[in-house]
């Protein structure tokens, strides 16, 4: 069965979020991902948190709980002094990354393709 046989054709549209669990508690998904590459890209959490404007507080949970989940550490962090902090992302940070973007690269055109065929 078409649903445009239900709902008139152009008043629905898709949305979709891709993460992964492990144990039932998220470890990677599009908002961490976004913090992880913030903190690579500006070497600093504060940094990261202007960035996304997620707080300082809520990405260190979030790193946190991710290190936790994986039984690794994802961020080297080294505190202040005169030329303030720095956060680096570990190897398995980076491969972690690249493994959720090989995972999810394409899917959105796939997802957005079967909503045409069905919705159209």
């Amino acid at each position: 069965m078409r649903f445009d046989t239900v709902v008139p054709s152009g008043q629905l549209s898709l949305k979709s979020k891709v993460w992964l669990e492990l144990k039932g508690r998220p470890v990677i998904g599009e908002g961490r991902v976004a913090m992880l590459e913030a903190i690579h890209q500006h070497r600093s959490i504060l940094q990261a948190s202007r960035q996304t404007g997620i707080s300082y507080r809520r990405i260190r949970g979030a790193i946190r709980d991710m290190e936790t989940a994986v039984g690794k550490s994802l961020v080297v962090t080294q505190r202040g002094g005169r030329h303030g902090g720095q956060a680096e992302l570990t190897a398995d940070a980076l491969a972690l990354l690249e493994a959720f973007k090989q995972l999810t690269d394409g899917f959105q055109d796939q997802t957005d393709g079967r909503f045409k065929a069905l919705f159209k």
